[in-house]
C-alpha cells in the first residue's frame, strides 16, 4: 500500500497541489486526495504508479509502507501472476504498491508460481528488483525464446485466450510480426481456424480468473 504521510510529504517538498501532481500523473486530483486519505492503491495502474514515482523523483519502495502485507498469500500469488501476464515485464515494489502487500510478501508470491507456471511452459525471471515473464519452449529456437513478453505480445495473447478472432481485429504489423512471433514461441496454435492460446498457456492465462 503506499505510504500516505509519504506521498504527501513528497508531494509538498516538490510544490505541487493535488490538483496538478494529479495531471502530470494522468489520475483525477479525486484519485490523490483518496491516496493520501490512506485508500487501498490496488486499483492504481502500473503505469500511473511508475508515472508518480518519476514526478515525486522517489523509487517506488520509498512511496510503500512496509509494515503491512496480505493476509491471503493464494489470492496474492493469482494476482501477482495476473500481473505478470498482463504486462510482461514489471517490478517487486511496483506489485507491492498495486497488490496492498510488502515487497517479501511479493517475492514469495513469485516464487509460488514457479510450478504451475513450468507446466505451462514459463517462468519468471527475477534481475534485483525487476522480474520478468519469460517463456521455454522445447524447439530449436528455445534460447531465443526465453525473454520477456512485450506489452505487443501480451495484448493479443490475452485477446485470444478471450476467444477473440483476432485475424480480423489486429493491426497490420501485428498481423505480421506479433503474430507469428507467439506461433514461434509455442504460446499460440493455429488449424486454420484461427489462433487459439497453447492448452498450457491457456491454464496459465487463468490465473486471472481466479
Amino acid at each position: 500500500m503506499i505510504d500516505p504521510d509519504a506521498l504527501r510529504r513528497l508531494r509538498a517538498d516538490r510544490g505541487l497541489s493535488q490538483r496538478r501532481l494529479a495531471a502530470a500523473i494522468g489520475v483525477d486530483p479525486l484519485t490523490v486526495k483518496r491516496l493520501e486519505d490512506g485508500a487501498d492503491a490496488g486499483d492504481l495502474p502500473l503505469r500511473v504508479l511508475e508515472r508518480l514515482s518519476h514526478v515525486l523523483g522517489a523509487p517506488v519502495g520509498q512511496l510503500l509502507r512496509q509494515d503491512e502485507g496480505t493476509d491471503d498469500g493464494v489470492d496474492l500469488t493469482a494476482a501477482v501472476g495476473a500481473a505478470l501476464l498482463a504486462h510482461g515485464h514489471t517490478t517487486m515494489t511496483t506489485l507491492a504498491a498495486t497488490r496492498d502487500a510488502t515487497v517479501d510478501d511479493v517475492a514469495t508470491a513469485v516464487s509460488a508460481l514457479g510450478a504451475p507456471l513450468s507446466g505451462a511452459g514459463l517462468d519468471v525471471a527475477r534481475h534485483h528488483d525487476e522480474v520478468s515473464l519469460v517463456s521455454h519452449v522445447p524447439t530449436p529456437h528455445a534460447v531465443a525464446a526465453a525473454r520477456p513478453l512485450t506489452l505487443a505480445e501480451a495484448r493479443p495473447l490475452r485477446r485470444i485466450h478471450r476467444g477473440e478472432d483476432v485475424r480480423r481485429k489486429l493491426s497490420k504489423p501485428d498481423r505480421e510480426f506479433i503474430l507469428p512471433a507467439l506461433l514461434r514461441r509455442g504460446l499460440v496454435a493455429d488449424d486454420g481456424a484461427g489462433p487459439v492460446c497453447t492448452p498450457g498457456v491457456a491454464a496459465s492465462l487463468d490465473l486471472r480468473t481466479r
